[in-house]
């Protein structure tokens, strides 16, 4: 009867440590505070990884997310923006002779392995202007993008690998993201 007793008590002292250790860590980010909803607006570096060519030259971007903190440990985001990248002229096919402009409609999500450190991924559909291929009419495409990031109370800076495909043509780009965010 005392192993048993002595065997709850520590049970219970560890469990009420441990609570109050998590509380104490994630006690001074906002993220897992009251609040639920955050709107972040963002600017991107774009730099080309297309296989064995220099088509585009790094480009920028910015966007809106709205994100909604399902639990602590995980959020589910909505957003959009618009990005353009320059053509290197020098490199460029012939076919290609203008700057890639998109603008994307995206939906993700964002897992939290420690208290500011995210691994997430985004799906979604771009309009381009112009397409992808030869032909230089603006066209719907595809496309997903995983990503890593760190984020603060206010701040959000995330790593991603962006790849937008058409039919059987395809860009791919490492993008780099500074956001502010707004907590409510």
């Amino acid at each position: 009867m005392k192993k048993r007793t002595l065997f709850i008590t520590v049970a219970l002292l560890t469990f009420f440590c441990a609570f109050k250790s998590k509380a104490q860590i994630f006690g001074n980010n906002e993220r897992y505070s009251s609040y639920v909803s955050h709107v972040n607006v963002g600017v991107n570096g774009y730099f080309n990884m297309n296989p064995g060519q220099k088509t585009y030259n790094p480009g920028f971007g910015v966007d809106l997310k709205y994100q909604y903190d399902v639990t602590a440990n995980l959020g589910v985001t909505a957003g959009v923006g618009y990005s353009v990248v320059t053509i290197n002229s020098k490199t460029a096919y012939s076919a290609t002779k203008s700057d890639l402009k998109f603008l994307p409609i995206r939906l993700g999500a964002k897992a939290y392995f420690l208290p500011e450190f995210y691994l997430g991924g985004e799906l979604g559909v771009t309009y381009l202007k112009p397409g992808l291929g030869s032909n230089t009419e603006s066209k719907l495409g595809k496309f997903f993008a995983p990503q890593v990031g760190y984020e603060t109370n206010h701040l959000d800076f995330s790593f991603r690998y962006e790849n937008t495909s058409h039919q059987q043509e395809y860009v791919s780009f490492l993008v780099l993201r500074a956001a502010y965010i707004f907590n409510f």
